[in-house]
């Protein structure tokens, strides 16, 4: 049985990653966060202390090491040092620790390393962010021989009540909201994430991957479809637009593995969602 360390188990990625995987019965799982408990059972660990993480790898043992920790928007904009830190430097340092201790890394990138002035994105497109966010994500990417890189844009719940992410957002929204319809996306779901990682687990993929089913999606519908499947009755208005296309595409023809309708891979999410209440009873 591979033994697998996810590193931030509480966060939006990180969570569900952690219970998908531990679900299977397949892996021995076992996750870090950097304060509070996902289980009870998880480790703490900051990722700025590096003999920190070292002695938690070495202690773990694992097989495979997942990386969700990540520095978000907001965070770039006030604390800029810890974003270059955690989003550039942190993911080189893991897999220097994570290889030299006998372990793959999979480590998880955005769509935001491209600053959505033309969409259509693939593997080798230039990297063109310029903001702080954009660019230390993009430093941080791990394009190798031996690790996996898997550059996606996730949607899905949250365990923390403040967080970010724009489902957690429109989820506490009431009466009306703004879709935009020149603003395009193509990402998945966070659990549709973790059923990858499970499969990729079982495979020797490696370098980089872009997690999408290749069907650019705009804001304005990603929102309405929200509104369906989760029946919120919310009134998605269009009067105002933002342009802006981060859609990018996976041109890799001997990835056998295919990404569901957003509709479906939301209705999935629904059931997670629904079958794991307790973790949500904050939100």
């Amino acid at each position: 049985m591979k033994k697998i360390l996810v590193l931030g188990a509480a966060g939006m990625a990180g969570h569900v990653v952690y219970t998908h995987l531990s679900e299977t019965g397949k892996y021995d799982v076992v996750g870090t966060t950097n304060s509070n408990s996902l289980d009870g059972v998880s480790i703490k660990m900051n990722i700025f202390i590096a003999e920190e993480v070292r002695e938690v790898i070495q202690q773990v043992r694992p097989d495979v090491v997942i990386n969700c920790v990540g520095m978000l928007i907001k965070t770039s904009k006030s604390h800029p040092d810890q974003t270059i830190y955690g989003n550039a430097y942190f993911p080189h340092l893991l897999k220097k620790i994570a290889n030299d201790n006998g372990a793959k890394l999979i480590h998880i990138s955005t769509d935001c390393v491209f600053s959505g002035k033309t969409g259509g994105y693939v593997e080798t497109s230039f990297k063109d962010a310029t903001d702080i966010y954009g660019a230390s994500k993009s430093l941080g990417e791990i394009i190798d021989h031996e690790n996996l890189t898997i550059r996606t844009s996730i949607i899905g719940p949250e365990i923390k009540q403040d967080g970010e992410g724009l489902f957690h957002w429109f989820m506490n929204q009431e009466g009306r909201v703004n879709g935009f319809r020149s603003n395009y996306w193509s990402g998945v779901t966070t659990l549709e994430l973790a059923k990858f990682i499970d499969w990729v687990l079982c495979s020797d993929n490696v370098g980089l991957i872009h997690l999408t089913n290749n069907s650019p999606i705009s804001k304005f519908d990603l929102l309405t479809l929200f509104n369906k499947v989760f029946n919120k009755g919310i009134v998605i208005a269009d009067e105002k637009d933002y342009i802006c296309n981060k859609s990018f595409l996976n041109t890799n023809e001997k990835l056998d593995y295919k990404v569901p309708t957003y509709n479906m891979m939301l209705e999935e999410q629904k059931h997670f969602m629904n079958s794991h209440a307790a973790m949500y009873k904050n939100n």
